[in-house]
C-alpha cells in the first residue's frame, strides 16, 4: 500500500512539473522572449501608446506644417524676420524647459496610488469560503443560509463600487435594478429606503454589512457553526472586507489632487505649443533637402513632446481608474466574476471529495486502516 502511495506521489509530481513547464513555455512566448517577439509588442495597437496619442499627433503635425507653409509662402520679408525671431526664442525655451522631474514625480505618485487601489479592492471569495466551511453540513436550512449570506456579500460589493464607478452605476442605476437582477428582495429594498430601519447618513454598503453581522450572530446563537471560534473568525474576515470597501471608496473619491493634474497638463501642453513653433533656420540654397525635412516633418520636436504626453496619459489613468477607458479597471467584469465564483463556492456545501475522486478516498481509508 505504501509503495502504491509512493508511485502515486511520484506520478503526481511529474504531472505537476510538466504542467509548470508548459506554463513557463507559454509565458515565455507571450512575453516576447522569442525572436521577433519585441517587434510584435512594439507594433501592437490595442491598449497601446499609439492609441492614446494618434489624435494629438495628427493635430500637432497639421499645426507644424501650417506654420511652415505660412512662413514659406505667405509672409513677407518683415513677417519672416519676426517669425524667425519668435521661432528662435521658442527654440531656446524648449531646450531650457525640463519636465522630467515634474512628470517623474506625478507618474510615480499616480502609479503608486493605482497599485495601492488595485491591491485594496475587496474580494468576496475568502469570507464566502470561510462561512461555508464553518457551517455544519447536516442542517437542512444550510443552503438557504448560505444563499442569503452570499447574496448580501455580492450586494455590499456592488453598492460599494456604485459609489466610485460610473459604468457600474449605469448598469445598476437604482435599487430597483438590483432587485430586478435578483441581488435584492423587495423587503430588503424597503428596509434600505426606510429611514426608521436604517440611518440615512450611513452608506448603504455598511447597512448591508451590518445585516451580514446580524446573520453571523443568529447563526452562532442557533448553534449552526462547527466550533464556537468560527463565529469570531467569520466576524474578523467580514470586518477586514468592510475595511477594504472603505479603502476603495476613500482612494477613489480622495485621489490625486486636481490642482496637481491641472499643473502637469498645463506644463505639457505649454511645452507642446513651444516646440510646435521652435525651429532652426539653415541656408536653404546649401541644404535644400534637410531644410524641407525640418520644415515639413516635425520628427525631433514632436518626439520629446509626445514622450512627455505619454507620461501624462499614464498618470491620468490613475485619476479615474474605474472609468470607461480600455486601460481602466473593468468593474462590470469583476462583478460577473464574483457572481460566477460565488455560484461555484455555494456548490461546495453539499459536495464531498468522494463525489469527485471516489477511488482516492477509498485509498485514503485503506491507508488509515492499514496504519491502525
Amino acid at each position: 500500500m505504501q509503495q502504491n502511495l509512493h508511485i502515486l506521489n511520484k506520478s503526481e509530481i511529474i504531472k505537476v512539473l510538466s504542467v509548470y513547464h508548459d506554463g513557463v513555455t507559454t509565458a515565455a512566448h507571450t512575453n516576447g522572449n522569442k525572436f521577433g517577439g519585441n517587434l510584435s509588442i512594439l507594433f501592437r495597437w490595442k491598449r497601446s501608446v499609439y492609441q492614446l496619442l494618434w489624435k494629438h499627433m495628427i493635430i500637432y503635425a497639421i499645426v507644424f506644417i501650417s506654420l511652415s507653409v505660412l512662413y514659406k509662402y505667405l509672409l513677407n520679408e518683415d513677417g519672416k524676420k519676426n517669425f524667425r525671431v519668435l521661432a528662435e526664442h521658442c527654440t531656446g525655451y524648449s531646450r531650457s524647459i525640463n519636465l522630467m522631474i515634474m512628470l517623474g514625480f506625478f507618474t510615480s505618485t499616480a502609479m503608486q496610488r493605482l497599485f495601492t487601489m488595485q491591491t485594496t479592492i475587496p474580494g468576496t471569495a475568502k469570507s464566502i469560503t470561510l462561512f461555508i466551511s464553518s457551517l455544519k453540513s447536516d442542517i437542512p436550512e444550510g443552503p438557504m443560509i448560505i444563499e442569503q449570506f452570499v447574496r448580501w456579500q455580492l450586494l455590499s460589493w456592488i453598492l460599494s463600487f456604485r459609489l466610485v464607478c460610473r459604468p457600474l452605476k449605469k448598469t445598476y442605476p437604482d435599487l430597483f435594478s438590483l432587485e430586478a437582477a435578483g441581488l435584492l428582495t423587495k423587503e430588503e429594498r424597503n428596509a434600505l429606503e426606510d429611514h426608521e430601519k436604517s440611518d440615512p447618513s450611513t452608506p448603504r454598503p455598511l447597512v448591508v454589512i451590518d445585516w451580514m453581522l446580524l446573520l453571523l450572530k443568529e447563526t452562532f446563537l442557533q448553534n449552526r457553526f462547527f466550533m464556537d471560534f468560527n463565529y469570531l473568525k467569520n466576524v474578523d474576515i467580514l470586518m477586514a472586507y468592510k475595511k477594504s470597501c472603505g479603502n476603495t471608496i476613500k482612494f477613489a473619491t480622495q485621489n490625486i489632487s486636481p490642482a496637481l493634474v491641472q499643473a502637469v497638463i498645463l506644463a505639457v501642453y505649454c511645452f507642446g505649443c513651444v516646440t510646435v513653433m521652435a525651429r532652426t533656420f539653415n541656408n536653404e540654397e546649401n541644404t535644400p533637402i534637410p531644410d524641407a525635412l525640418i520644415a515639413y516633418l516635425p520628427l525631433m520636436p514632436a518626439m520629446q513632446f509626445f514622450i512627455y504626453f505619454a507620461w501624462l496619459c499614464f498618470g491620468k489613468a490613475a485619476v479615474d481608474p474605474f472609468g470607461d477607458d480600455e486601460d481602466d479597471i473593468n468593474v462590470r467584469e469583476l462583478v460577473q466574476s464574483h457572481i460566477t465564483n460565488s455560484q461555484r463556492l455555494k456548490g461546495l456545501y453539499n459536495r464531498h471529495l468522494a463525489d469527485v475522486f471516489p477511488n482516492l478516498v477509498s485509498l485514503f481509508r485503506c491507508f488509515v486502516y492499514v496504519s491502525t
